[in-house]
């Protein structure tokens, strides 16, 4: 497989989305803006942790593969300031247009140690590698900046306990598994063979991680006519201030150690209790 044409694509889109990072960077360190961060006690050291969380997306030498900064806040910018977050989640689509094709397709390369003397991996991380980027994070360099569609009166901050799941089906198991060696995967595709044909689909889940939304009342209607909505808010919240500002009322979530002494409300899940498949987390769902 020749992959100059798609380093040439990954380099260059990776360029322009951290160009576009770097001038949503300058223009809130350089304007005046309202902030507010879960552990920062003035203006000063907010706007830096705020910066410094859109603008990560390399991984540190002690991050876990598949973790990402997170950092609970929330910032009321001028209209310029917000049209420069919309230019980076506009450079992340692009950039994640290009990766994901890549992210499906699996290389052999050479590795040492018990994984060798080769290892399958995707694509888009060969290409990574090959132009000096084998630190990036993908996940952060995906996840966009959550933008407020009207100002908000109230933000709360809740922690829930939550884990991806997709849906798969029966071919692209079987395509997963054959870029796998070894009797695991072997007796796996024994197993999938097994399935009737009215089992069409799996779910392939990734593992529980905690999981950070916000409620958020409005002072107007967005342009869909919402007074109220939930996000997904790992990184900090934007919204335009407008000339005279009215901070929101913010309520940050419990710490970690109180959430754990708190009750669990436990939902009937859609997925069996144990995996169906064992070399790849795959359920059969509960009502077929």
């Amino acid at each position: 497989m020749d992959l100059s044409p798609h380093r040439q694509q990954v380099a260059r889109a990776l360029s322009l989305l951290e160009a576009a990072i770097q001038r949503l960077v300058d223009a809130l360190a350089h304007r005046p803006a309202w902030v507010s961060t879960d552990d920062t006690h003035n203006e000063g050291d907010a706007i830096r942790q705020i910066c410094s969380a859109y603008s990560t997306i390399d991984y540190a030498m002690e991050d876990a593969v598949g973790s990402s900064v997170v950092c609970l806040g929330v910032a009321g910018v001028s209209a310029d300031v917000l049209k420069c977050a919309e230019a980076v989640n506009a450079a992340k689509a692009a950039f994640r247009t290009i990766c994901t094709p890549l992210q499906r397709i699996r290389m052999r390369v050479p590795v040492k140690g018990e994984d060798g003397p080769t290892k399958a991996i995707p694509v888009i991380r060969v290409i990574l590698r090959n132009i000096q980027r084998s630190d990036l994070n993908l996940l952060a360099a995906y996840r966009k900046i959550p933008i407020l569609g009207a100002p908000p009166v109230t933000i709360t901050y809740t922690r829930a306990r939550t884990r991806a799941v997709y849906r798969k089906s029966i071919d692209e198991l079987y395509q997963m598994l054959n870029a796998m060696q070894g009797p695991q995967a072997a007796a796996d595709r024994a197993r999938l063979s097994t399935l009737g044909p009215k089992v069409k689909y799996l779910a392939v889940t990734k593992a529980h991680y905690d999981n950070i939304r916000a409620n958020i009342t409005y002072s107007r209607l967005d342009s869909r006519g919402r007074g109220r909505v939930q996000l997904a808010a790992e990184l900090p919240l934007l919204y335009t201030a407008g000339r005279w500002p009215t901070p929101p009322e913010v309520s940050y979530p419990v710490s970690t150690d109180e959430l754990a002494s708190q009750p669990r409300r436990v939902r009937q899940s859609a997925l069996e209790a144990e995996p169906f498949l064992q070399s790849i987390p795959a359920y059969r769902y509960v009502h077929g």
